[in-house]
């Protein structure tokens, strides 16, 4: 039983710091789906959709009969007469004021393919809109991008000036009791403090600077950011040689492509013949018998056949400005991809660049290491002032947050390498 016990209460300290280490972790793949979702980019991108689909839903509602009510009263000069009078019979002579009221309705049997290619012009109108939308949506990454590097930096700085902080400490505790044995003076142990109030001065500053880049990210991503999160630092992302760019901006030049082929075949669809089936009711003085001069019911119906004629006149000019609209977005494409490459060759440049600086900044770090610990010795031994070991730890200081600085603009560098190249 006692064994019992002592494994359990073992567990129990040993799960304790895992609890109290238990903190919200936010990474930067997290920021991009918060913005892509709660963004009002992405509202907006929702309601044109929405909008898109009953615009196209009412494109169907032009099979539906076209039905029409009409009236009309006129008032007119001189009516149709008979010339001459013949014996034994009179006809009334009509009205000059006349009346009439008609429901009319027409229904289309062939529309020449307008109805179907209208819809499928509305629908790419729709997808052209949106992904008009999911490019300034992709836009935002570079913003979370930089604030998500500055909270990074920022957060690194902070455990440096902690680390700083640690150390001087120590060293305050070791000159003090020199100072105490007469062998140092009480001025060492105040640069020390002084140093160490400084270290607390920058804490302040980079935890303002992190605050601010958070409240930003904050508001970007529409969350709400606990002041314990942890921001993870992302992995290293290799640089490939050559990357096909996919860019949404692409996918926005293929469907305005996409829509100048539709509009062609609009244009086709208008000049074609078109044929409907239509009936015409109504009641009115004279009806259809004109030598009735009196109210009467009337209706007819039939057939109709419609053929464009000054459509095929301008059919041609008019495909000829959307070819040029089309050569125009052609060449936007391919200066979108000029650009494109000449920014992730700059882009690729700067991620070798912080990749050098990272690898010597190593290099440097380890010596200031090497340096500061023997000025820490000497000042242990009263060899030095602690003036003079303040100057070889704010040295290797400057170089740990050059090697931070370095590591964070090495890593933006890639991120925005694979944000050009649209990944």
């Amino acid at each position: 039983m006692k064994n019992i016990l002592f494994i359990m209460s073992c567990l129990v300290l040993t799960a304790l710091p895992v609890t109290a280490q238990n903190k919200p972790e936010l990474s930067l793949e997290q920021c991009y789906t918060f913005v892509a979702g709660s963004s009002p980019l992405a509202q907006q991108k929702a309601l044109t959709i929405t909008a898109g689909n009953l615009a196209t839903r009412n494109q169907n509602l032009n099979w539906l009969p076209a039905v029409n009510l009409n009236a009309q009263a006129t008032y007119q000069s001189e009516v149709t007469s008979f010339p001459v009078k013949l014996p034994g019979l009179t006809v009334e002579e009509l009205s000059k004021d006349q009346y009439k009221g008609t429901l009319e309705l027409v229904q289309p049997v062939y529309d020449g393919g307008m109805i179907g290619v209208q819809k499928k012009l509305q629908q790419i109108t729709t997808n052209i809109e949106t992904q008009k939308l999911e490019v300034d949506m992709y836009q935002l990454r570079s913003k979370v991008n930089s604030y998500f590097f500055t909270i990074l930096l920022m957060q690194e700085n902070i455990q440096l000036m902690k680390i700083v902080q640690e150390d001087l400490n120590n060293n305050i505790k070791k000159v003090t009791t020199q100072a105490e044995n007469g062998i140092a003076t009480k001025a060492n142990v105040d640069v020390l403090r002084a140093e160490w109030l400084k270290a607390s001065q920058k804490i302040i500053e980079f935890s303002a600077v992190k605050k601010g880049a958070v409240d930003m990210l904050e508001i970007l991503t529409g969350t709400t950011i606990v002041p314990n999160t942890v921001f993870v630092k992302p992995a290293i992302l290799p640089v490939a040689a050559a990357d096909a760019i996919a860019r949404p901006e692409l996918k926005l030049f293929d469907f305005q492509k996409q829509q100048f082929h539709q509009q062609n075949k609009l244009i086709n669809a208008k000049s074609n013949p078109k044929f409907s089936v239509f009936a015409n009711g109504g009641y009115g003085r004279p009806g259809l018998n004109q030598l009735k001069n009196e109210f009467q019911w009337f209706y007819l119906g039939g057939l109709k056949l419609s053929i464009p004629i000054t459509g095929q006149f301008t059919k041609q000019r008019e495909k000829t400005v959307i070819k040029i609209q089309e050569q125009i977005v052609e060449k936007q494409k391919e200066n979108f991809l000029n650009n494109n490459r000449q920014l992730l060759a700059q882009q690729k440049n700067e991620v070798e660049k912080y990749r050098q600086l990272a690898e010597s900044d190593t290099e440097i770090v380890t010596l200031r290491n090497g340096i500061k610990e023997n000025a820490s010795f000497k000042l242990a031994n009263g060899i030095i002032t602690s003036s003079d070991y303040i100057t070889e730890l704010n040295a290797e200081n400057q170089a740990m947050m050059n090697q931070k600085l370095h590591e964070m603009q090495l890593l933006e560098a890639q991120y925005n390498y694979q944000l050009i190249l649209g990944k």
